[in-house]
């Protein structure tokens, strides 16, 4: 399955796919799918019952290929075409080159594949929670060289008050751990036991931010400081006055009612690594 208007899926996609596919004794049925397309492309590809299902696309395109084959479904094979590419980066590591992910994927056995899961819906690389999280349209008007309304958007949002609070409370055998926050992030947190990477994000003031934002690009966010960390199975996310709060999963802009439970699947989906080394 490939989508042509990923951000960076070449023009000559399904050719070259095939021609690296049959020099490999390989054949495929290529089904394009174009944004809304997407969800029945998967869903006629699953129906064919094939050995594995190649996705050449976004991190959009990816997610609904594995939500859709789930436990049961053939393994699914990511190659990167989109803008951020984060689930090839959990699948793949650092490798982009699509062809190398092919030749060294291919031979792979298929491989239980975690996932986070909030009221049954799945993400597959992180849930962020808060006001912070109101930036994205922010971001997307950067993106597109709008700098003036990216600020306008950033300060109208709120996107940067640090009076909201969150508590999250992390369940752990020997008793849970509770954490306040003004922002927090769950991340899948790949390994031999697949788990939650909880991070609490506790600025002080607004320029607390833009020094968490730089601590984090130069250290990794995980040694940051203002970031207090722990590692769950099961989070439960309220908003300190029980209101609802933002948020994104997977980069898709939502709503969570207080008191939202985020859960590990541990084998969300079947996929096909590279095998590195």
């Amino acid at each position: 399955m490939i989508n042509p208007d990923s951000g960076s899926t070449p023009k000559n996609s399904e050719d070259a796919l095939l021609a690296e596919l049959e020099a490999m004794g390989l054949t495929a049925q290529v089904m394009p799918a174009v944004g809304g397309e997407i969800v029945s492309a998967v869903s006629q590809a699953l129906a064919t019952k094939p050995d594995a299902l190649i996705v050449w696309g976004g991190d959009g395109s990816v997610a609904c290929a594995l939500s859709a084959s789930g436990v049961s479904g053939p393994p699914v094979l990511a190659l990167p075409g989109g803008t951020m590419n984060l689930v090839h980066k959990r699948l793949h590591g650092e490798l982009t080159d699509w062809k190398e992910i092919l030749r060294r994927a291919l031979p792979s056995e298929a491989e239980p594949f975690a996932a986070g899961c909030v009221d049954k819906h799945l993400f597959f690389v992180a849930a962020m929670m808060g006001q912070v999280t109101t930036l994205a349209e922010s971001r997307e008007a950067a993106r597109h060289g709008q700098i003036i309304k990216a600020a306008e958007l950033a300060v109208q949002s709120g996107a940067m008050n640090i009076e909201r609070r969150l508590r999250l409370e992390a369940v752990h055998a020997d008793g849970n751990q509770r954490l306040d926050a003004v922002a927090a992030a769950v991340v899948i947190g790949d390994g031999p036991i697949p788990k939650l990477e909880v991070a609490a994000i506790d600025p002080r003031s607004t320029f607390d931010w833009v020094t968490i934002a730089v601590d984090a690009l130069v250290h990794g966010w995980r040694d940051a400081e203002s970031i207090e960390m722990d590692e769950t199975r099961t989070v439960t996310i309220t908003d300190i006055e029980g209101l609802e709060f933002p948020a994104t999963i997977d980069g898709e802009t939502v709503s969570m009612p207080s008191g939202t439970t985020i859960s590990l699947k541990r084998h969300a989906a079947n996929v096909l690594r590279a095998r590195l080394g």
